[in-house]
Order: structure tokens, then sequence, then C-alpha cells
């Protein structure tokens, strides 16, 4: 058989040229594009998706939370019922001075009537008007960073912030859209040469010319102009695949590292949702650097205030800028300091433990103060003794112990009893007391706050109420504050356990205090119970 003559030539295809791969630009580019991309749509969604639970997302107008809750957060709430459940806790409630419009503050207090006393954290006082429980309309739960600031950007008018947004989104999704692998951009497509089965044309038989036998076209080599390629059928998984490539991108372990970038800047902003936090309810509250026990105590303006941080030298600071120093009696070595203080907000947290038998912190002047008509007076304490002592309070003398009715006054005090109940006392022609319920020489640390004024007596304890007296006055009489040291003959009828002080004035009994004391405080005013509850829960 003779070969067909004259069968064109094949032509010749240009070698195809081979394709760059994005710069190390553009893939950085991509990668910083596309956490953006997910950090906003994240931010998005953990804001919406809570609504399905009956959560209500709250964008934050004001910088009252400052700084840790700031201006264009999101704060997504939940019912609440339980007032008891929103105390020290951050609430969203209908503002009750200006109606119509909604307000997140702190709880920092439930009054008497079950109304709420809220108030901001960068606020030095409380909010002045009480909240109803029927206006709170949820518990701040989660806290989403900045995801509001659109919506305020858009209210004040802030056009040039917005478009910047807006254009950053733009950018990004442009960016995302070119940085792809010559592989992702090429999905679908293959390579020049027929592979098995994708559509190459073989000619029929055709009949030779010399002879009529017949020769099979296939045994040559492929006409080119007889080559095509067939489109194939769509691959379900090819599609798949293609999808992930444009949304991850393929360049292997660093390109998908990206992810893990992503994931860490959804829960920078959002951690602040579990609300970790520095009051004593440690379930769902808020870290706020500004406000801190020091703030909250300083900004209700003590007459003295007397932290007790002090490592070394006798003089104990009065952070009130007064100058109402107190003295480390009789020396240095009567005192552990640099213990662990009651605090969990300021730096330093410091305390000082005292010996129990000679040290006392008594007043630096020498110049008698008239007994105030209205006070006071705060003291953090710790200790597991037995055997009772004087916290704090107003004696005279400045130093040791006076004999009652031959120059020594001693009232306006706490002071702990043998069984470790606590007590505060006040002297007006008779003993007026107050005691806890309970016994406090647990080894943990507690806050005794007591007042007096127009009102009558209160005592509370860990920033509770526990007991009130109708008495209204206290002893007329000049003298100095001191703590951890003082006289207590005549109070034992308000003693209970053991080393009881007898109810005999006529005798002398200093009784120091044998254990720990921290951040000392007294006004010459009566405290509202809502600004101690604050006190206590800024610790």
């Amino acid at each position: 058989m003779s070969a067909v003559s004259g069968a064109p030539a094949p032509a010749v295809q240009p070698a195809a040229e081979p394709r760059r791969r994005p710069g190390r630009a553009l893939f950085l580019a991509g990668l910083v594009s596309r956490t953006w991309l997910w950090f906003v749509a994240g931010c998005l969604a953990i804001t919406l998706l809570p609504i399905l639970f009956g959560w209500r997302p709250f964008v934050i107008e004001s910088g009252s939370m400052q700084p840790r809750i700031d201006i264009g957060d999101v704060v997504l709430a939940s019912p609440v019922d339980n007032a008891n459940d929103l105390l020290g806790r951050v609430a969203v409630f209908q503002d009750p001075d200006r109606p119509g419009t909604m307000k997140s503050h702190r709880i920092v207090a439930i009054n008497a009537d079950g109304t709420l006393t809220s108030k901001g954290d960068a606020n030095p006082t409380v909010d002045s008007l009480h909240v109803p429980l029927s206006d709170v309309r949820g518990l701040g739960r989660l806290l989403v960073g900045f995801a509001g600031l659109p919506l305020i950007w858009t209210q004040n008018g802030q056009w040039l912030l917005l478009l910047g947004f807006l254009l950053s989104l733009l950018v990004a999704a442009t960016v995302v859209s070119r940085d792809r692998d010559p592989e992702e951009a090429d999905d679908g497509d293959e390579s020049d040469d027929p592979g098995p089965g994708m559509g190459a044309v073989i000619p029929l038989p055709t009949r030779g010319s010399g002879g009529g036998s017949t020769t099979i076209a296939a045994s040559r080599p492929l006409d080119p102009g007889l080559i095509r390629q067939v489109t194939p059928s769509p691959d379900p998984h090819m599609r798949r695949r293609a999808f992930l490539a444009s949304l991850l991108g393929r360049r292997g372990v660093l390109r998908a590292g990206y992810a893990v970038v992503m994931a860490g800047a959804l829960v920078v902003p959002t951690a602040g949702a579990s609300f970790a936090a520095t009051t004593k309810n440690t379930a769902s509250t808020w870290s706020v650097g500004n406000w801190n026990y020091t703030s909250t105590v300083t900004a209700l303006n003590p007459w003295l205030f007397w932290k007790l941080d002090e490592t070394t030298g006798t003089t104990a600071a009065d952070t009130t800028g007064n100058g109402r120093t107190g003295t480390y009696n009789p020396n240095a070595a009567a005192f552990t300091r640099g213990v662990a203080g009651a605090l969990t907000t300021d730096t330093p947290n410091l305390a000082v433990t005292l010996n129990g038998t000679t040290s006392c912190i008594n007043t630096t002047s020498t110049t008698t103060m008239t007994a105030p008509t209205q006070i006071t007076e705060i003291v953090w304490f710790k200790t597991t003794t037995t055997a009772g002592g004087k916290l704090v309070g107003f004696e005279m003398p400045r130093t040791g112990v006076g004999v009652a009715g031959a120059g020594g006054t001693y009232d306006r005090h706490l002071y702990m009893d043998g069984a470790g109940k606590v007590w505060f006392g006040v002297y007006n022609g008779g003993y007026f007391t107050i005691g806890s319920p309970t016994s406090l020489n647990d080894g943990a640390w507690h806050q005794a706050a007591s007042s007096m004024g127009v009102g009558g007596m209160t005592l509370y304890i860990d920033g509770t109420s526990v007991g009130t007296n109708a008495n209204a006055v206290g002893e007329s009489t000049t003298g100095w504050f001191r703590a951890g040291c003082g006289n207590l003959a005549g109070w034992g009828g308000s003693w209970t356990g053991g080393n009881n002080p007898t109810t005999s004035a006529a005798t002398t009994a200093d009784r120091p205090f044998a254990g720990s004391l921290d951040e000392i405080s007294v006004w010459q005013s009566v405290l509202t119970a809502a600004q101690i509850k604050s006190i206590f829960i800024a610790h």
C-alpha cells in the first residue's frame, strides 16, 4: 500500500510564554486585605448572630465607660429579671435623664425601694437618678470593639471617616481579586496537548490514489487543523476547589497562616466580652484602667486616706494631698510592710501587718481637731485572731491610752471582738453600737465601713449595710484618728468571745489588732450606701 501524498505539513505552534507568579508585595497586600475583610465580616457576624438567641446589640455613643468600653463599641445584652444578677455588672437601661434613649452603665447598688443606682466607670460620682428594674433592657454579655463606628460616623456626619472605611473595603476586595496564583487563574483550563478523551478528532480512513487501497490517517501525525478542544463537563469537586482557592489562596503554609492572624484579631476586641474583671463579682464584669480603688475613693474627697503602701520609713502617706499623714508607732520594726493588700485594681497593692502587741498608726500632727459631727470611716482588714482589737477610731490622747473622764476619750470607732465580729461604736452619754451578724476573722480580706450623721448610724461589711441605729450624735471632744490600737474599756457590753475589755470605763484597756490593715479612709461627711458600695466594688 502506498501512502497518501500531498498531506499538509503540521503547523508549528509557538511555545507558550511562561506566566509570571505574583510578586511578594502583591502577596503581602493580599494577606493584609484578606485579614481586613475577614475581620470586618467577623465583627458583623459576632454582632448579629446572638440576636438569634434573644440578645440585643447596643452601640456605645459616649465615653462614660472609657477606657475599657469606648465610643463605637457594641455591647450585646441578654434579658435579665433578677436585680441581684445586675449588682456590680454592666447593664443597658432606659436613661432616666433622657427619656427615649438608652444608657450602658454599671449597677453599683440596689436601693431599699428596689430601684438601682448606676455609675459610669469614667465618672467620679454615681448617676443622679435611680433606675427601675423594669427599665433594664439587658445585662452586658459580649463586647465587640469598633463594630459600631460606621454608625457613629454616619450619625455625626463624619463622612471622611466613613468614606475611608468604605474605600478600604473596596481596595481590599480589589487586591484580593488580583492576588491569585497562576493555577488559580487557570482552574478549569487544561494544557494545549489533548489528553485522553479530551476531544481530539481522528479523521476516517481515506482511499489512496495508487490502487484504491485504504490508508489509516491515524497512522500519521494528526493534522493540526483537525485538532480541537472540547470543554469538559463541569466537575462539582473542581468547582468547590476553585471557590476555596479564590477565598483563601494557594500559597501553602504562609498564606494559610493568615487565618491564625485573623482569629487573633477577632479575639482581641471581643475578649472584653467576657467582662473579666476587677470587681468582687468575678463573672462577666469589666476591667477598667482608670476606674480603680484609689481614684474612686479620692473622687469622693476624703479627709484623709492612708493607703499603707510604704515599705520603709515611719510615715503613712496621705493620698488626699492634704498632708494628714500617719506615723507607724512605736517604730518600723513593729510592722511587717509590703504584704499583699486587699485590692485587685491598684499597683502597688501593698498592706501592713501589725504585731498585735505594740504597733499602732497614729495621726502625725500634734494639733488636736474637733470630733466631726458627721463621719464616715472605711478600713480593710485580714486576720485570724481571737483576741479582737481596735481597727480605726477617734481618740484622745494622740498616742497611748487614757482613762475615760481623766483625759481619755474614744468613740466613733470600728473594732473586732474575740469572736471575730466587727462593731461600730459611738458614745453619747451611753454606748451605741452596731455589730456584724457573722465572724470575719477567717483569714480573708474584708472591708468595714461606718457612717454617722443626721440619719443615724450605719455599719457596712463588704459594701453592704448590716445594721443601723438612730443615734446621730457622738461624744463632744477633741482628739486624733488612729488605726490598729486604742482603748476599749467600757465597751465590753458589745463584745462576744474572749478577751473582753469589761464594761468599766474607769480602767485603761489598749486593744491592739493582731492582723493586717489596708486602705484606711475617713470623711467628715456621710457617704451614701451607693457610694460605699461603689468603693467596695472598685477594689
